[in-house]
C-alpha cells in the first residue's frame, strides 16, 4: 500500500525539487536573465611594478635578473625575485593549482656576468628557456640559475665557468644535478 502526504503526490514533488536542486548546483538559474561574461583572461606576462616576490618577500625589481612569473587560471599574476624562488614555488603545491603559464626572463647575448644589473628584461615562456646552473654569477640568495632564449649562449655563459650545468628544465632537474663546490 502507498502512504501519500497531504498535499499529493511526494513522488511528483520530489522529482521537481530534484531538477530545481540540479539546475542550481549546474549554475542555470531559469528566468533570472544571463550572468555578464567575465574579461577574458590574456595569457602575457605582465610587468612585475614594485611587488614583493611570492616566496621571498623580496621586492622584485631591485632585484638583477633573471626573474620569473606565473600566471594562474584565476588571471593572478605571482612573481619571483630570483629562479630559485620560483623554482621552489612550482614545486609546491598551491590553492592556486598549477600555473596557466610560467615565464623567465631571458639575459640575451649581451648579459654581463658580474653585473647586478636590475634593468627589466624580455620574458620567455619557461619551457622555451635553457637555463645556465652554477656560474660565477654573484649570489643574492641561492644559487644562482640563468635563463637564455638561445642554448648557444647559454653554452658560452657555462663554458666560462669550471663547475656550471646545463638545464633543459627549470622545474624537473634534481638538485643533484647542480654541480658540486659551485661558486
Amino acid at each position: 500500500m502507498r502512504k501519500h502526504t497531504q498535499g499529493g503526490s511526494s513522488r511528483a514533488g520530489g522529482a521537481a525539487l530534484t531538477w530545481v536542486l540540479a539546475a542550481l548546483l549546474l549554475g542555470i538559474s531559469p528566468g533570472c536573465g544571463t550572468a555578464e561574461p567575465s574579461a577574458p583572461i590574456v595569457v602575457a606576462p605582465v610587468d612585475p611594478g614594485p611587488v614583493e616576490c611570492a616566496v621571498c618577500g623580496m621586492t622584485v625589481r631591485d632585484q638583477p635578473s633573471p626573474r620569473g612569473q606565473v600566471l594562474h587560471r584565476n588571471g593572478e599574476h605571482k612573481h619571483f625575485c630570483a629562479l630559485g624562488d620560483l623554482r621552489a614555488y612550482l614545486q609546491t603545491p598551491t590553492p592556486l593549482g598549477t600555473p596557466t603559464a610560467v615565464w623567465v626572463e631571458d639575459l640575451g647575448p649581451d648579459f654581463e656576468l658580474l653585473a647586478f644589473d636590475v634593468a627589466p628584461r624580455p620574458y620567455i615562456a619557461a619551457d622555451d628557456a635553457t637555463y645556465v646552473v652554477g656560474s660565477a654569477r654573484p649570489r643574492i640568495m641561492g644559487l644562482p640559475i640563468l635563463s637564455f632564449s638561445d642554448p648557444d649562449v647559454a653554452n658560452r655563459h657555462a663554458s666560462g665557468a669550471a663547475k656550471t650545468a646545463i638545464w633543459a628544465d627549470l622545474v624537473t632537474t634534481p638538485f643533484n644535478q647542480i654541480p658540486k663546490d659551485t661558486p
